[in-house]
């Protein structure tokens, strides 16, 4: 079965195309004091061991399957990421990745503007949009594939994905969410 891919995924992507190339003409060569300056800054996200916290432990019902991290720079932009994976069977799995980047500010956007564009939708509506104390965002559910995502933008910095297969519908992401610290998250800097 094909895996979600979560629209933080397709947006640096697109917003990036040249993401993951191994080289980029800017950057300094390996060896000369600009490159050695570059290499001791810090790096404007959060490091991923400090996003991993806001995970959650454990989901009832769930086994915990994996946690993974990693902070980088790719050219000109710095992408922070924490996920944790848990299954429940052979057939259902829950993630959640907790992402910050210095593409926030696009990215936020377009979280910002999926959310407003569905804000006509009831609040019974599986896939209305989600505005939170700490967070805004966007719920999508792909009935063929099973699968579900809720995409959160946490304190105008971070983005929250949480992501299900297997389940019918969106109440599991949304509950998944609900038991995050998104206001701890948003206070993190």
């Amino acid at each position: 079965m094909r895996e979600i891919k979560s629209l933080l995924t397709l947006l640096v992507l697109a917003l990036c195309p040249g993401l993951g190339c191994s080289s980029d003409s800017r950057t300094p060569a390996e060896g000369t004091p600009e490159a050695a300056a570059e290499a001791a800054a810090p790096l404007p996200t959060i490091y991923f061991k400090d996003l991993a916290p806001f995970l959650p432990e454990k989901l009832e019902g769930f086994t915990h399957s994996g946690t993974e991290g990693s902070t980088g720079k790719y050219g000109e932009v710095s992408i922070s990421e924490a996920e944790r994976t848990f299954i429940r069977g052979e057939d259902r799995e829950v993630k959640v990745r907790i992402v910050d980047t210095t593409l926030g500010g696009k990215i936020a956007k377009s979280i910002r503007a999926a959310a407003e564009d569905a804000k006509r939708k009831p609040e019974s509506d599986p896939t209305a949009p989600i505005f939170w104390d700490a967070a805004v965002g966007f719920v999508r559910y792909d009935p063929s594939e099973v699968t579900a995502e809720a995409n959160l933008l946490v304190g105008d910095r971070y983005v929250v994905a949480v992501t299900s297969r297997g389940f019918p519908g969106t109440v599991e992401v949304r509950r998944v969410a609900r038991g995050i610290d998104l206001a701890g998250l948003a206070r993190l800097r």
